[in-house]
């Protein structure tokens, strides 16, 4: 499969809990643990590319992450790690 899009996502523990953030669009997941997260951010992303082709546009329709996100990952840790789901590339980094 093509990758049709790309993605960044901001990784980050807050009082316990993991929180993924897609920079390019405001897509976002949370769970106790990191494997759930990333199938539960799978899910979401998932569910965006179908709403979006219901609807007849893409991704790029959804607005980005607010901004104190983006500047988390210029500080983002050695951990990198790229996967793809339904044709977008997603690369994934812990934040602090």
């Amino acid at each position: 499969m093509q990758t049709l899009q790309s993605v960044r996502v901001v990784i980050l523990n807050d009082g316990g809990q993991w929180i993924a953030q897609c920079l390019e669009h405001d897509i976002c997941a949370m769970a106790n643990n990191l494997d759930t997260l990333q199938s539960r951010l799978e899910v979401a992303i998932e569910a965006e590319l179908e709403l979006c082709k219901s609807e007849g546009r893409d991704l790029s329709s959804l607005p980005q992450a607010p901004a104190h996100f983006f500047t988390l990952w210029d500080k983002r840790s050695n951990f990198d790690k790229s996967e793809m789901i339904d044709g977008v590339g997603y690369q994934m980094a812990l934040c602090a």
